[in-house]
Parts: C-alpha cells; sequence; structure tokens
C-alpha cells in the first residue's frame, strides 16, 4: 500500500539552484556557522505522535543540505498542549537559526484564541511543511451511525484527551452548529488509547488526523470497522465528499467566520520554523535545504517506510498564507472569535472525565 502522498503542486521546492558569487559567499558565512554548531529539533508533544514522526524527519535528514552540515539532535518539550514549546521557541530560545521547530498546527489559533499565548504565529520564521493536517470524527461500524445526520438522532459518546483537545472541542462544535449530539469523555492518554476504548465498546468515535487515519487505520475504515462522519476542515475531503465539514455550519457572520478562522490551522499541519530574528541568509539556506530535502530520493523513501503523508509546501509561501489568514481578522472578529471559542472551551470542561 502506498502510504506516502506527494502533492503535486509542491510550492517553492527548488529543482535547480544557480549559484551566483553573492550567493556563494553567504554560503561560506552560513556553513561557518553550522559547521561548528548542533542544531536542536524541538517539539512540543511526546515522542510517539505525529509531531515526534515529523520531528525526527527533521532531525534525520535536514542536516546533509544545510552548508556546513550541522548535527541535529531532536528534543521534546511537552507542556500544555504545546504552548510551552512554542513560547520558549519565542522568547527564549537563540534567534540564530540554532532551533527548529516541528510546530504544533493550532499555532495560528493560539495567536488569537489564548490570552496566555507569548507570541505571534507572523512573526515565526517559517522553513516549509511536509503536509497539511484535517482531524476527522470516526465512528465504530458496530455503533450503528452512518453519518453525520444519525449523530444528530442519537447520543455518542467521544474520547478525548483534555478539554483543549481537538478531539474534544471538535465534536462539541459539531454539537453547537450541526446540531449533534456528542457526549465527550475526557481523560484519555492518548489516540492510540481511544482506539482500544473504542474497540471494546467503552466510547462510540474518536477524532483523529487524517494523516494517522492513513498510516495506521485504512485496512478498518475500508471495512466499515471504522465511519468517518465529519471532518475538522475548511473543505471536504477529496476521499469523502460526503463527510460534512465544520465549515459549512454557522448560524451568522461571526460563527462563520470563528469556523473559517479556526479550521485554517490545518494549512500548517506538519512545519518547521525557527525563531523571529534569524539572519536572511540562514533562513533562506534552511528553506533551500528543507526544499531540496522534501523531493531526495532518500528522504522520499524513508518517508515511505515511516507511513509519513507528503504535501509540501515552500516556507515562503506558507508565511504569506499565514499573514493572509490572519490579515481577514479585523478585531471585532477577533472579539468574536474569543468569545465563541470561550464559549466552546468552557462546555469542553465541564464534560465528564473518564473512570479508570
Amino acid at each position: 500500500m502506498q502510504n506516502v502522498f506527494l502533492g503535486t503542486a509542491v510550492t517553492g521546492v527548488l529543482a535547480v539552484l544557480a549559484v551566483t558569487p553573492a550567493m556563494a559567499a553567504n554560503d561560506d558565512a552560513v556553513a561557518n556557522f553550522y559547521g561548528k554548531r548542533t542544531v536542536t529539533v524541538l517539539i512540543g508533544a511526546g515522542m510517539g505522535g505525529s509531531y515526534g514522526l515529523y520531528g525526527q524527519l527533521t532531525s534525520n535528514n535536514l542536516g546533509r543540505h544545510v552548508p556546513g552540515t550541522p548535527n541535529m539532535v531532536i528534543q521534546s518539550m511537552p507542556g500544555a498542549g504545546g504552548m510551552k514549546a512554542l513560547n520558549y521557541a519565542y522568547n527564549v530560545s537563540p534567534r540564530d537559526g540554532s532551533v527548529i521547530l516541528g510546530t504544533h498546527q493550532e499555532v495560528l489559533q493560539e495567536t488569537v484564541l489564548n490570552p496566555k499565548a507569548k507570541f505571534d504565529v507572523r512573526k515565526f520564521r517559517w522553513l516549509g511543511r511536509y503536509t497539511d493536517v484535517d482531524y476527522v470524527g470516526f465512528v465504530t461500524g458496530k455503533s450503528g451511525v452512518k453519518n453525520l445526520d444519525d449523530a444528530r438522532k442519537r447520543q455518542i459518546v467521544v474520547g478525548a484527551t483534555g478539554a483543549r483537545a481537538a478531539n474534544a472541542l471538535g465534536s462539541l462544535a459539531f454539537n453547537r452548529f450541526a446540531g449533534t449530539k456528542f457526549k465527550v469523555i475526557t481523560g484519555y492518554k492518548s489516540t492510540s488509547e481511544m482506539f482500544v476504548a473504542a474497540e471494546r465498546g467503552e466510547i462510540d468515535s474518536v477524532t483523529a488526523t487524517w494523516v494517522v487515519m492513513k498510516a495506521f487505520h485504512l485496512p478498518k475504515i475500508r471495512s466499515g470497522q471504522l465511519v468517518p462522519i465529519f471532518a475538522m476542515a475548511l473543505n471536504r475531503l477529496k476521499e469523502y465528499p460526503n463527510v460534512p465539514a465544520i465549515t459549512e455550519f454557522g448560524a451568522n457572520a461571526a460563527e462563520k467566520k470563528f469556523l473559517n478562522f479556526w479550521a485554517s490551522g490545518g494549512m500548517i499541519g506538519r512545519s518547521a520554523f525557527t525563531s523571529p530574528g534569524i539572519p536572511e541568509d540562514r533562513l533562506n539556506a534552511l528553506r533551500v535545504a528543507f526544499d531540496t530535502m522534501v523531493v531526495s530520493p532518500d528522504f522520499l523513501a524513508t518517508a515511505k517506510k515511516r507511513k509519513a503523508s507528503l504535501n509540501p509546501m515552500g516556507g515562503k509561501e506558507l508565511e504569506v498564507r499565514i499573514a493572509k489568514v490572519m490579515d481577514n481578522m479585523t478585531n471585532a472578529d477577533r472579539a468574536d472569535a474569543r468569545r465563541i471559542y470561550g464559549e466552546l472551551l468552557a462546555s469542553a470542561r465541564k464534560a465528564p472525565k473518564r473512570k479508570k
């Protein structure tokens, strides 16, 4: 089975690089810097999930394409749903290109919605994206639920890790905006634990990234053991055109604007970036290295072996798209978004916890 999905429009990936004397001098300066350093690849999560996977792809492959071929090591800094690592990268880490992050895609939403965020997504410097990532809600085949309409007619028990997690807020968003009857149970340690709970009938539904589902659960989807019924995405997934996306709902302009903003994080997906203030020659070198890496045969072979989906985008275009989303939010839009999100979060915090 082919588990690597390489987008046909790979924006910013460089096939040929014409070298000028000025560029060669820049390469020498960059090589002198990176040749003497170990670069830290930081992720704000544990190593077992998709952030760990793509962080390892960065640490194991990017260095050989950077002038000076620096050694790269990966470091896990979990805490506050990725916020600890994001705040560290923005406010504490060196601003010289010696720290690269495997970002949490919620960095865009957190900039606007979280009062504890001490960063601005627009000021991070983006190296490139591995793949876009959307969340999909799945029900078990034995639940008897076939589609979203069924979820409006009866209660469906959904597993979640915590109140701020997408697997909790996604289901509650469909309750609010689409009239479903999901009952969220928090306290699961991981998506894997939730799938085990679903197999034994403890819960009826799990929300997970489509990246993970394609890599590890496709046979169960094809057999009907897992049934997709909603997507936390800007648009319907091409693989499931009959599964509604969250952006199709909303009773008024404020709700629709919020849902489009909230779903935009999928565009960031699994990306790599560094702190503000990095010298431009190093940033350009890292971007060229990323673009070169993601089309190199050895990297593609590794990604296929690791079942890592790919739909690359160059760092410059990703920065432009992020800025466009943020610039489209007026002060009034931001106030509405914080209010709506606060109400969803309050509902999530009231959700019962799993009985152990």
